[in-house]
């Protein structure tokens, strides 16, 4: 799978570094820079030709009133705008949107999500990159035996939010059963032979 390559742009020290962080857990991509210079947006963006630029709106050049269509020559760029408005997606054309408020989990899935539509040509095996990232760590706890509460105490989430990522897994693999998601698991490399009690 191609390693996707992300910009962040933000006038908040705090948010730049915090999403960082954050996309630190997303497989396959790498955080090129950060940027806190609205004037630089362009023309890094031009330069750097990322595959996702995640940006506050606030950081938009005035002369880039339609961003994606300015940035988007040559770029195959996907925009994500940061914001507390949800009607700011449509607003800006943009690809997805992410709410200062939204949870690590909802983040990452996003993200991931776009960066599967990415390289969905050139993905071999559609069911290992069906299921995101969190999804792969969910279901290697789910392998190892642990239950729903353990795993959400392992992993600081809610156990609705263990049930959801589970009621996910088994829809987007068609497996039911834990001994077949252990099966796929240990076919995919989510966990190996050694770890299965």
């Amino acid at each position: 799978m191609a390693r996707s390559t992300i910009l962040i742009a933000d006038n908040s020290c705090i948010i730049r570094k915090g999403l960082r962080s954050i996309l630190q857990n997303l497989e396959n991509s790498e955080v090129l820079q950060l940027i806190d210079n609205k004037e630089e947006v362009c023309e890094i963006v031009n330069s750097s030709k990322p595959d996702i630029l995640i940006i506050n709106p606030n950081m938009l050049p005035a002369d880039c009133a339609d961003l994606k269509s300015k940035f988007i020559n040559g770029n195959k760029l996907s925009l994500v705008l940061l914001s507390d408005k949800k009607k700011i997606k449509e607003e800006y054309k943009a690809d997805a949107y992410i709410n200062y408020l939204d949870e690590q989990d909802v983040i990452l899935d996003l993200l991931q999500e776009i960066i599967s539509a990415k390289n969905k040509n050139a993905i071999p095996d559609k069911n290992a990159d069906t299921i995101s990232s969190r999804e792969k760590n969910i279901l290697k706890h789910i392998t190892l035996g642990l239950t729903n509460k353990e795993i959400a105490d392992q992993l600081f989430i809610s156990i609705h939010t263990v049930v959801t990522h589970r009621k996910n897994i088994t829809q987007k693999l068609g497996i039911k059963s834990v001994s077949g998601l252990t099966v796929y698991a240990i076919l995919h490399n989510i966990i190996s032979m050694d770890e299965v009690k």
